[in-house]
């Protein structure tokens, strides 16, 4: 069943009339089945995929519908997306551009509303489908042989996503693949796009498209090579970069030359410049939700602690965390919300059932000592200090614990998604602990310049928001490690996180030998290269990179 049409006699049609600009045009252009744009901001890609990709199907679809019908078949397209925020905006086109057409939708079958998630085109009786789609709820992504899909935003979808449920659909069909993307470091995306660089992949192409190719948003022309020479020149000078670039007649567009202006050249470079640079503004680049995320279970043989960030408009955290045998920490579950007073949190804590009797102490925010006392009446538990200091120092601990694959797995009861005998990290997560994970992804630092602010205070202070859980866990760190390895105030210092050097400078015993089969082999003996490569920052870790 084939219908044949030339997808530019509907494109160029005076209805239609789709000017592309020169990036767009050189990817309509290519007739490869899947295609990667690595685009830069405001280059067009939700307008390319809405029009370009899904409009000309639409008249494809329509001459072979009464077949499909009563073949019982249809033609299926889905727009995924990290979140409908995401596809809708490609959804959005296409809707518009068949209400301009003037071309009937089905009824029911054909929503649109965002709000709530529902986006659905249905046309010619049922033969042909479109869909938004989030991938929030990977689950819903099966079952359904496709025609073709557009991932918009694709660098931000969890990078199983494309090979476990969206391209085994294609096969059915030998449908195709539209993905499209600011980038976001060298992650599975970039991957993606270098499978479009390889000459000796026919079906694959890939292109990257800095923002100042679409013409029509930014109308001077921009010379790419005067653009990358700014921003080395402003790196090194202290002189702003309108001064730079009138100084050596470079040819750059006004608003790209505000935007190297206001952005880090990190974020300039990816957001604009569509640049596989390193993974710029996100916190704790270590943190992998494959890695680092798991059904956990209580451990009666470990540890409990918990720890605390205060707020009222901003959510309350409460993060209750077990410490095993070597320094492995498992972060069990939380409360994370917001309108509560102290006593009310401290209800919401026994409620929960997550102040056990065996809760040794826990690790508040020391900038409120009247909530903290009240918690501790209330719950009959102490707090510890020495929960404050430098906010980078605090990180760093998190980011150390998620990098370091030190334990190896010896309970599988107690972490069902780890086998016995394999290194997991130090630091994890239960799947209950969904605020604190979406802060760990969502973290990060300003990617804006701030005149008032020191270099160093620009990159190394994250901006004020999704900053909860990462607060409450860093008071824990704080707390119960101390800064490098020294006891703070009132804490405990967990001997098997430290040498015996530090254990001694700490004043802490050495502890006593252990059975062989529960030793940890000292560092001589690991073999790092028979170690299991869990991410590539672990890998990053077993090589060598973060020894110290």
């Amino acid at each position: 069943m084939t219908a044949l049409l030339d997808k530019w006699s509907i494109l160029d049609h005076p209805r239609v009339a789709w000017e592309p600009h020169a990036g767009q045009l050189i990817v309509a252009e290519n007739p490869c089945r899947h295609k990667v744009v690595s685009a830069g901001r405001r280059w067009g890609k939700s307008y390319m995929g809405g029009v370009e990709k899904l409009l000309p199907e639409v008249f494809y679809t329509k001459p072979i519908a009464n077949q499909l019908v009563l073949d019982g078949k249809k033609r299926v397209f889905w727009i995924v997306g990290p979140n409908f925020s995401d596809s809708e905006k490609e959804f959005r086109v296409i809707w518009n551009y068949l209400r301009r057409l003037e071309i009937p939708m089905d009824k029911p079958g054909s929503y649109n509303s965002p709000e709530t998630g529902d986006m659905q085109i249905t046309l010619w009786g049922g033969a042909m489908q479109i869909i938004a789609k989030s991938a929030q709820t990977p689950e819903r992504l099966v079952g359904e042989g496709l025609s073709g899909v557009i991932l918009s935003e694709a660098a931000k979808l969890k990078e199983h996503i494309w090979p476990k449920y969206i391209r085994p659909t294609l096969a059915d069909f030998g449908g195709w693949s539209f993905h499209s993307s600011t980038p976001e470091g060298k992650n599975w995306f970039y991957d993606l796009w270098k499978q479009g660089q390889d000459p000796n992949n026919p079906n694959w192409a890939s292109w990257r498209m800095p923002a100042w190719i679409n013409n029509y948003v930014y109308k001077t022309p921009t010379n790419e090579d005067h653009v990358m020479q700014l921003i080395e020149l402003s790196r090194r000078s202290n002189a702003s970069v309108y001064k730079l670039a009138a100084d050596r007649n470079f040819v750059i567009d006004p608003e790209i030359l505000d935007s190297i202006a206001e952005l880090t050249p990190e974020a300039f470079l990816q957001e604009i410049a569509a640049d596989f640079t390193e993974f710029v503004g996100r916190v704790f680049k270590e943190f992998d939700e494959e890695t680092h995320v798991a059904d956990l279970s209580y451990n009666p043989n470990w540890e409990t602690y918990a720890a605390v960030d205060y707020g009222y408009n901003n959510p309350n955290v409460w993060l209750l965390l077990q410490v095993g045998k070597w320094g492995e920490i498992n972060v069990l579950d939380e409360i994370y919300e917001s309108g509560l007073d102290p006593e009310d949190f401290a209800w919401e804590i026994r409620e929960r059932g997550l102040n056990p009797s065996t809760l040794h102490y826990f690790f508040p925010d020391p900038a409120d000592p009247l909530s903290t006392k009240i918690l501790e009446k209330k719950l009959n538990i102490s707090a510890r200090g020495g929960t404050g200091g430098e906010l980078t120092s605090r990180i760093n601990h998190i980011r150390k614990a998620l990098r370091e694959p030190r334990s190896v797995v010896q309970e599988p009861r107690i972490e069902s998604d780890l086998e016995v005998g394999t290194y997991r990290p130090r630091l994890m997560f239960d799947r209950k602990c969904k605020k604190t994970i979406e802060d760990m992804l969502n973290y990060r630092y300003p990617e804006k310049k701030v005149d008032t602010e020191t270099s160093t205070d620009r990159m190394e202070k994250p901006m004020k928001k999704d900053d909860h859980g990462p607060e409450a866990l860093g008071r824990f760190f704080a707390g119960f490690y101390g800064q490098f390895g020294k006891p703070a105030t009132g804490a405990k210092v967990h001997q098997a996180s430290f040498s015996s050097k530090e254990r001694q400078r700490a004043g802490a015993a050495t502890p006593p030998i252990r059975d062989e089969q529960f030793r940890r082999p000292a560092a001589h003996e690991k073999k790092r290269e028979t170690f299991p490569k869990v991410n590539d920052t672990m890998g990053a870790y077993l090589s060598g990179q973060y020894d110290e």
